[in-house]
């Protein structure tokens, strides 16, 4: 080779010395994936778009720290080679999603899957995270890590858009969420509850029970309180955790919309043609559009044989609108009960303003009211008020001979709980 083609030759090996370590700087060399700075313009595309959001998964195998002093750097990185190629064929074969990236971090490696759709949610995210959980589990990598007593970590969030704010620091604060998801146990519980309580709710997995309101005279039975749970062998089967789950994780409409339907599809097996049928109601309920198509075929309210019973979940912001709902669903024919009557949003002038047909006196009240005279004075408290708005007092929680004896004593018209009667199995 002649001494001028060998300096001839120099710049080019310069140049693919150049174009290596840029590829190194955009390219993981162990997986071959891109890192986060050459997704940014894709993200961007992505939220153009798809209505502005886009879902981020974040997978972390474990802290590289902790793998290499047990398993050594080799084994380590085959590790980190083989989660991304099952992430990939998830990514390619299962979402057929817009693609995976890889970034390593102090200590911890991270894949990030993106998630796309018209007006895609939290809720859509966490279904599509246990997509990716179940179909890592079944790997045989799972298997192998799980012999080893090692898994992954899962976390996720939603990329907004926001012109406001510089696109780089949104996509960043989105990683940073899903990976602050991943790391903590308490968060992955979270999801997963969520994710559970969602596949409930599309399910329609939700189970009825009707427990008697009954005269305290002669027990004859006015009505029945649909109370909804979840399924059986659940976290959510007990219904304070149910509901208590759903108003702090943003599914408390969906969820009381499917109790309220279900509860009036299966009523008429147990009430009769002239009983009251009591569903529990969350004042912001009365502005879904959907409330009042979910009641109107039901049989009972055909026979304007439906009280809505507000529950004490949600305040009452504004009265006055609020009591012009009232009006428009009594001319309709509902009736309306107050919950735990003196108890969270219900103070005696709400109640005075809202004028309710029933005053359900609280639980908390009833036990041992025989033994307690501040109880006594609240019940006659209540009695009196009930009285001049012309409304009917329910002693609810009712547990003892004792407890029945006293408030039927001092003038409670109607009486529920369980030594009146227990609910009915669920429907």
């Amino acid at each position: 080779m002649s001494i001028s083609n060998q300096n001839s030759s120099k710049p080019d090996i310069r140049l693919r010395a150049d174009l290596l370590r840029y590829k190194n700087l955009l390219y993981d060399r162990l997986t071959g994936l891109p890192t986060l700075p050459v997704a940014l313009n894709d993200i961007r595309r992505m939220l153009d778009r798809d209505d502005h959001a886009v879902g981020l998964i974040c997978v972390e195998l474990s802290r590289t720290t902790t793998l290499e002093s047990s398993f050594g750097w080799q084994s380590t990185d085959e590790l980190i080679s083989r989660l991304a190629k099952v992430l990939s064929i998830f990514n390619d074969d299962v979402m057929d999603a817009e693609g995976i990236v890889f970034e390593e971090a102090i200590r911890t490696p991270s894949f990030f899957l993106f998630v796309t759709g018209n007006c895609l949610t939290t809720g859509k995210v966490a279904e599509v995270v246990e997509m990716v959980r179940e179909f890592y589990k079944i790997s045989t990598l799972g298997k192998e890590l799980r012999e080893n007593n090692l898994n992954v970590s899962i976390g996720y969030s939603l990329i907004v858009d926001d012109p406001l704010v510089r696109f780089e620091r949104v996509v960043y604060t989105a990683i940073r969420e899903a990976r602050e998801m991943a790391s903590d146990e308490d968060k992955r519980e979270e999801m997963l509850k969520y994710r559970e309580l969602a596949q409930i709710i599309s399910g329609e997995r939700i189970k009825t029970r009707f427990q008697p309101i009954v005269y305290m005279k002669d027990k004859v039975v006015l009505g029945y309180e649909a109370l909804s749970l979840g399924p059986e062998k659940t976290i959510f089967q007990n219904a304070e955790h149910l509901f208590s789950f759903a108003s702090n994780s943003g599914l408390s409409g969906e969820l009381d919309n499917l109790c309220r339907r279900h509860a009036v599809s299966v009523a008429p097996e147990v009430i009769g043609d002239e009983e009251l049928l009591f569903l529990n109601t969350t004042p912001l309920s009365f502005t879904d559009p959907r409330f009042f198509s979910d009641l109107e075929e039901s049989d009972a309210y055909k026979s304007q044989r439906i009280v809505l019973e507000l529950t004490e979940r949600t305040a009452i912001h504004d009265l006055t609108a609020f009591k012009d709902s009232l009006t428009r669903y009594r001319e309709r024919g509902f009736l309306i009960a107050v919950d735990d009557a003196g108890a969270g949003y219900s103070s005696l002038n709400t109640i005075a303003e809202l004028r309710p047909e029933f005053l359900k006196f609280d639980r908390a009240m009833v036990t041992e009211i025989h033994k307690n005279k501040i109880k006594q004075e609240l019940l006659l408290t209540l009695l009196d008020l009930a009285s001049r708005i012309d409304s009917r007092v329910i002693a609810e929680g009712i547990e003892t001979v004792e407890e029945f004896e006293k408030l039927k004593e001092m003038g409670a018209e109607l009486a529920q709980g369980y030594y009146v009667s227990r609910p009915t199995e669920g429907f």
